[in-house]
């Protein structure tokens, strides 16, 4: 009984851990450690480095009830291959669509489905909008933006 008991208790430490593990968005990570390094700062500071650095703006809005977003997050964002290409050759910002500016943001781009990947200009002009993706097919919208 006693090992039972033990083993009930070590069990249920291991899978609050996992839960624990589960609950750290996985684009709250480094940049160095092969997943997207998203920025939540202001769009329109985002949006002005992106002038100056001449590169192309990519937008991941989301809601914290989304299952797909979810399922991006933990797949497609920690691709090595997207995470390089998206660190590398855009400037990357996770937007919640239900709350601060992500509101007026989602508005702006006309989002009502989540998730919705955005792809703007330096100008803030979109460019191009995608849903759910895979990380092969996720490359080969991002490209195209190039």
């Amino acid at each position: 009984m006693r090992i039972l008991v033990s083993s009930l208790f070590i069990l249920s430490l291991c899978g609050s851990c996992k839960y624990q593990i589960a609950l750290s968005p996985p684009w709250q990570k480094t940049p160095n450690n092969g997943v997207v390094a998203f920025q939540t700062a202001a769009f329109q500071a985002k949006l002005d480095s992106a002038r100056l650095n001449k590169r192309p703006v990519f937008l991941d809005f989301y809601t914290s009830w989304c299952g797909p977003c979810k399922m991006m997050d933990r797949e497609t964002f920690t691709d090595q291959d997207v995470a390089n290409l998206l660190n590398k050759e855009f400037v990357s910002l996770k937007v919640n669509a239900e709350k601060g500016e992500g509101i007026a943001l989602a508005k702006a781009y006309e989002v009502e489905v989540y998730p919705t990947l955005v792809f703007i200009n330096k100008d803030g002009e979109m460019v191009k909008r995608e849903g759910l993706h895979s990380a092969g097919k996720f490359i080969k919208a991002a490209k195209k933006v190039l």
